[in-house]
């Protein structure tokens, strides 16, 4: 990640001869200047992570940044005042060996951390932390960081509104995009339905199953975050597995030069309303995979990032993990997905995660969390709002985590990731009026609706655009394993936006890399309807098949409106 900073000048002490001369060829003596001593250089101060917001009610916010300044900032908002930053440690933001080797590596594609002297990691960090209040509901402001030795930084933000404000909300939902260093120069495999072929729909071409998509990961997600700010969205909400490995920091740097960083500042206006996935849980430099030191370390990353709404949980460790938010007549619930009841795969999203040694909460019936959710999801709906949940592991899908849970693999039928055992929350959801439910994990864009609940699979924001099932490992697509209502009302990218190719020129349709927009709009006296329409960044090919680097942005013939009534 480079640094965003200023260094002053530094004076040169020198000597000047000093001398005029006339017509008259008369002159005045040579008189040397006095010598003018220079300050000792200095290191300049850097900003790493721009700053962003966070945690936005009707009458304040918090901004973030992290940065070298070990002394405190100020953050000036317009026609508010002047807010000093609170330095905080950032302990769990440390490097492995080979991450540094990497950053000094031949395959650092994407120049991560280039500033970084041969063979050290980056600097210790300091964060930054401000909470502006005495705001108005539903304003917009503008805000400057200042910190000396650094350059100004201006960007926006805005207040959540009343929930009697009648005002319409935008948000954006994304799942998957996994940043890490190496999505540069990194495409994935981009299967094809194979309705094109007189096949099924749901079904894969089988001439694609090695087939590259066009464009880099880094390229699409980037192109994709670009069409999202356009779209002025009031909140971002991410549905997890935000970066490839949650205990690798590289990973975290990546997601931020995106985010708030060289490449996209969305972040910095857009608060961002994030889910752990199980790629948060996971990779420790000393420990890779899931065990309990990565799945703490990934949780203290998290930790250091995030400013969200508490839970009152009875384990610190648990914050964070699931919260709610209210935004104007919108609430936002988020579940911590990541692992459910470990003596029992059916009731359990990961087979891999020991719960207690690794201090994740468990997400079935009676625990603390669910006794959490079934507690805000009542009085959300008493209170009228429109309500969204959001959570990592798809419950209703056709991918490979759409599986039933266990341990045989995924050629026998069995995924020890799988996303079923979340179904589990279908009759509260029912129950209280739940309009959407936002996952990803399957890598697919999907819908079905079961009871008057919309179940969205987002998880096309910057890696995988993957094909039901997981072809060629098995060509079986859990399709069968929706319930009736699911199966009836399914629709996704694969199998319904057939490709339509004239030559080797893509016109139109297939998988691309994207997020689902969602409006909140008044209806009536009282009520709200939701339009929630999946939108996509789409590579632009020449003649011959090749990536011209320009996106056209569109939208999937896909638009599911609902009427809320209050």
């Amino acid at each position: 990640m480079k640094p965003y900073f200023l260094q002053s000048a530094l004076a040169v002490g020198v000597s000047v001869l000093v001398g005029c001369g006339g017509d008259s060829g008369t002159s005045t003596p040579d008189v040397e200047a006095p010598v003018v001593e220079a300050p000792a250089p200095v290191d300049p101060t850097t900003i790493n992570i721009l700053p962003y917001v966070q945690n936005p009610t009707t009458n304040s916010i918090s901004v973030i940044w992290f940065g070298s300044a070990a002394e405190s900032a100020t953050v000036e908002v317009e026609g508010v005042g002047s807010f000093e930053s609170e330095i905080q440690a950032t302990d769990a933001i440390s490097y492995g060996t080979s991450e540094v080797d990497y950053i000094h590596g031949d395959s650092n594609y994407g120049g991560i951390h280039t500033d970084v002297a041969e063979g050290e990691a980056p600097q210790a960090l300091y964060k930054h932390y401000v909470q502006v209040d005495g705001l108005e509901p539903g304003a917009s402001y503008s805000y400057t960081v200042l910190q000396p030795g650094a350059d100004e930084f201006t960007s926006s933000f805005k207040t959540a509104p009343t929930k009697e404000s009648r005002e319409a909300i935008r948000f954006v939902t994304m799942s998957d995009m996994e940043t890490e260093p190496e999505s540069t120069e990194k495409t994935v495999r981009w299967t094809a339905s194979a309705l094109a072929l007189g096949g099924e729909k749901l079904g894969t071409d089988p001439d694609t199953y090695t087939r590259q998509y066009p464009v880099d990961q880094t390229t699409g997600y980037k192109a994709n975050l670009a069409y999202a700010e356009l779209r002025s969205p009031d909140f971002w909400v991410i549905a997890g597995d935000l970066v490839e490995k949650g205990g690798r920091q590289l990973d975290w740097d990546e997601f931020w030069r995106h985010s708030a960083g060289e490449w996209g500042t969305l972040a910095s206006t857009t608060p961002i309303f994030p889910a752990l996935g199980n790629h948060e849980n996971y990779w420790h430099p000393e420990h890779p995979g899931y065990n309990a030191e990565a799945s703490m370390l990934s949780y203290d990353k998290w930790d250091t990032y995030w400013d969200l709404p508490t839970n009152q949980a009875s384990d610190d460790r648990y914050e964070k993990r699931y919260y709610r938010v209210d935004y104007g007549p919108v609430t936002l619930i988020t579940l911590d997905s990541s692992n459910g009841n470990d003596a029992d795969p059916s009731q359990d999203t990961n087979l891999f995660i020991d719960g207690a040694a690794s201090r994740v909460p468990d997400f079935n019936r009676g625990t603390e969390q669910w006794n959490w959710a079934l507690s805000e999801l009542a009085d959300a709906q008493a209170q009228g709002q429109v309500i969204f949940v959001q959570y990592h592991h798809s419950a209703f899908g056709t991918g490979v985590h759409s599986m039933p849970s266990g341990s045989a693999g995924i050629a026998n039928g069995e995924d020890s990731q799988s996303g079923m055992p979340m179904r589990i929350y279908h009759e509260l959801f029912q129950r209280y009026g739940v309009t959407a439910v936002l996952s990803g994990h399957d890598e697919l864009l999907e819908y079905v609706n079961i009871d008057g609940v919309s179940y969205w699979d987002v998880g096309f924001a910057g890696d995988g655009l993957r094909g039901p099932g997981y072809p060629p490992t098995t060509d079986y697509v859990p399709f069968d394993l929706l319930p009736s209502d699911a199966q009836a009302t399914h629709w996704s990218a694969h199998g319904d936006a057939p490709e339509v190719w004239d030559g080797n020129k893509l016109v139109s349709g297939g998988k691309h890399y994207g997020f689902l927009e969602v409006e909140v709009r008044p209806s009536g006296d009282y009520n709200y309807e939701v339009v929630m329409t999946p939108r996509f960044v789409f590579p632009v090919m020449d003649d011959a098949g090749m990536a011209t680097g320009e996106f056209d942005h569109r939208q999937y013939n896909k638009v599911v409106r609902v009427l809320v009534e209050r």
